[in-house]
């Protein structure tokens, strides 16, 4: 399949369905009762630390090396501390909420499976390139992995008190660069694997910061019970299951 414009397309639609759907799991779930809410944070956390841990970060490391995904962890947390100096001027519609943190928490994380989704793309255009069916079997396994990053996204922006269709509206956008990667990886062919394992790294670090600096420390205040801790080991059992069981 050599057709740019047909890669682009599937790739776009991997990454929109993965983190739509995902949202609109979260959605459909989240509750005003601040114990199950607590637990929902919980279970993300444990999704995204699976992500990261079993598959970013060891895929960065086996692409580029040790110190490449070094280097793009550290760029990716200071990439997260410099935007949220910035944030707050944002996210200054909400504050009637008085749950600008989750908002906070939600746009970082939006960031970060972004630019997550990238090389995402790029690897749905080169194996598109290479063959076919590699190409399907890819484009799949990263639909599925998107999930749990849409679910992780949308239900501290759910929280914050924005709306259901800007929440599931900015879930889609944060998958359209998976089409963009998708048209880079099949104009291109083979991408540089320095390129791929420092965005890898990168989004791993923007993920792992947010996740136990904002979305754990926030799940506890809003339930100082067990209930997110629970979570987070439903979630992080489950991610390993996503992650592992497609290599």
């Amino acid at each position: 399949m050599s057709n740019i414009f047909t890669l682009t397309l599937i790739g776009s639609l991997v990454g929109i369905t993965g983190t739509g759907l995902g949202g609109l799991i979260a959605l459909s779930i989240v509750r005003s009762n601040n114990k199950f809410l607590s637990s929902l944070l919980g279970f993300t956390s444990g999704l995204m630390l699976a992500v990261v841990t079993f598959d970013l970060l060891p895929e960065s490391f086996s692409v580029g090396g040790f110190f490449t995904g070094i280097v793009g962890i550290l760029l990716g947390v200071l990439t997260v501390i410099i935007i949220e100096d910035f944030i707050p001027v944002f996210y200054k519609t909400y504050q009637k909420t008085n749950k600008n943190n989750f908002l906070k928490t939600g746009i970082i994380l939006g960031i970060g499976i972004a630019i997550h989704n990238l090389p995402e793309g790029l690897a749905v255009g080169s194996s598109f390139m290479f063959t076919t069916q590699m190409g399907f079997n890819i484009a799949l396994v990263i639909a599925l992995h998107n999930i749990p990053e849409g679910m992780a996204m949308a239900t501290p922006l759910k929280i914050s008190g924005m709306p259901k269709t800007k929440v599931l509206l900015l879930t889609l956008l944060s998958g359209i660069p998976t089409g963009i990667g998708a048209f880079i990886g099949a104009a291109l062919g083979n991408i540089s694997n320095f390129f791929i394992s420092l965005c890898l790294a990168f989004a791993g670090g923007t993920m792992l910061y947010i996740t136990c600096g904002e979305l754990i420390p926030n799940a506890k205040k809003l339930y100082n019970g067990r209930a997110s801790t629970i979570g987070l080991t439903i979630g992080l059992i489950i991610g390993i299951f996503i992650t592992t069981g497609n290599h």
